[in-house]
């Protein structure tokens, strides 16, 4: 048990969130409610798959993690590289063998997809993390595609508004990791597109994902975009950058997690209203 909480941290909380709530959003969008089963299946996609793709991702990124996050549980040495070897062969057993009873047909072939693409992110000849934009776009992508597993497919294409707003947060999310990057020569994004003009595209997302979410009539998930973008711009214009370079992705995932949990509680709220 004592190597539990390392294993854990292999994860991250706030992905295991937005992932959970994202499944959710797909039933409810789709349906105007959600059941006990459709919690559950949202719990294994938050809990297993995509645990999967972050542990995958932990150990091979562990040279750089030994530069950017020291504290993390493979650089510090709280859990042992063959452990975590072990761990994500286990998850990706679990992951796959619970999608093939959890779900059918084209939810079974979505699910299925975040271990492929999970899988290419991290490791053999394309390992998208090594690119810069397409891992960020690859990530924006990610973290959402748990709505479309569990959409109708009618409703499903709304779901890019989601994308949209979530890649205009992971475009700085490697901001504070830049040494470790370059020691394994890795391009950080800011190398393309510096810190303004990243600011500029980031916002210009968060816009878009807004009128997306106005068009579609999804009301209850128009805070979202909204707080991000006004996260952004307070530090973009009011704030020297070097306050906040290394900082605003925690602060953007920090704003995103207030307003999916008040968007959640207006949702839970509202089904339960009689």
């Amino acid at each position: 048990m004592s190597r539990f909480p390392a294993f854990l941290g292999l994860y991250r909380l706030d992905v295991a969130f937005i992932t959970f709530c994202a499944a959710l959003a797909g039933d409810y969008f789709s349906y105007g409610f959600f059941t006990g089963g459709d919690v559950g299946r949202a719990l294994f996609v938050a809990l297993v798959l995509y645990h999967y793709v972050y542990a995958l991702n932990a150990l091979t990124d562990r040279a750089e993690d030994a530069v950017n996050h020291p504290e993390r549980p493979l650089p510090s040495g709280r859990f042992s590289i063959p452990a975590a070897v072990v761990s994500v062969a286990l998850l990706a057993l679990v992951a796959v063998g619970g999608s093939l009873v959890l779900f059918s047909g084209r939810s079974l072939f979505l699910a299925l997809l975040v271990v492929f693409f999970g899988t290419l992110y991290s490791v053999g000849p394309f390992a998208f993390k090594r690119f810069p934009f397409a891992a960020a776009l690859v990530t924006g992508w990610g973290i959402m595609h748990p709505f479309f597993i569990t959409a109708d497919p009618a409703v499903g294409w709304r779901g890019f508004a989601f994308i949209l707003i979530a890649t205009g947060a992971v475009l700085f999310k490697d901001l504070a990791d830049e040494p470790g990057d370059r020691l394994v020569g890795r391009h950080p994004l800011t190398a393309v597109f510096p810190v303004p003009l990243l600011c500029g595209v980031a916002l210009v997302f968060f816009v878009a994902g807004t009128f997306f979410l106005w068009w579609v009539e999804w009301w209850v998930a128009l805070p979202i975009p909204m707080v991000l973008a006004g996260i952004l711009v307070a530090h973009w214009l009011f704030m020297p950058l070097a306050s906040w370079r290394g900082v605003i992705y925690t602060r953007l995932i920090r704003g995103a997690l207030a307003a999916i949990a008040l968007a959640a509680l207006a949702v839970v709220g509202g089904m339960f209203s009689w």
